[in-house]
């Protein structure tokens, strides 16, 4: 019998099949079984990690607090954690971090607690689905209002080009993950 984080990432795997980003299925996969493994131990937060990250997009980057930037200078590889092994420094720590998770093409993590700034959301919503719309989340194509986090992330996943971005809502548990601009995959609740 599988497990019930096996068909969550089944789901998510099906979600990322036809993606048009290069990065390797099995990197994309390993980070959302981290976040989900984190989402099933872990209730209420917040998370918003970008996988792909390139250093040609430093401009956008801005680390407010250095203390929870806890991956500058100790980096860890996503795929070492399959291991379940906890270390002092894992993404666990940052659950109560503001900012985003980065982490590189490789798969190391380069960042915590990162303000990604100047996306601006609307004028790539505009680009993406142009139109009248009551608000962002509509434009986005998100079913229900969602804020801040959710964004930033969908603007990112379509300003840094190759990237696949992930969320966590702090408010109603959701799972995200974000390519172009568009949504791939959504788990509405902790319990789907």
């Amino acid at each position: 019998m599988r497990s019930l984080l096996s068909k969550r990432l089944e789901r998510v795997s099906k979600s990322l099949v036809a993606s048009k980003t290069a990065l390797p299925l099995d990197l994309k996969l390993q980070t959302a079984e981290v976040v989900l493994r984190l989402m099933d131990r872990r209730k209420p937060f917040g998370l918003f990690v970008i996988l792909g990250w390139q250093r040609k997009w430093r401009d956008y980057l801005d680390i407010s607090d250095s203390q929870q930037d806890i991956f500058s200078g100790y980096r860890i590889d996503i795929m070492s954690l399959k291991s379940g092994r906890r270390r002092r420094r894992d993404v666990r720590a940052t659950v109560n971090f503001d900012g985003a998770i980065l982490i590189d093409r490789r798969g190391v993590i380069i960042h915590s607690g990162a303000v990604i700034e100047g996306l601006r959301p609307r004028v790539i919503a505009q680009k993406i689905n142009p139109g009248r719309f009551r608000d962002l989340s509509e434009q986005f194509g998100f079913e229900t209002k969602v804020h801040t986090r959710h964004l930033a992330a969908i603007t990112a996943s379509h300003v840094f080009k190759g990237t696949t971005v992930f969320t966590v809502s702090e408010e109603t548990g959701a799972f995200h993950v974000f390519e172009g601009g568009r949504i791939v995959h959504v788990r509405k609740t902790p319990i789907d």
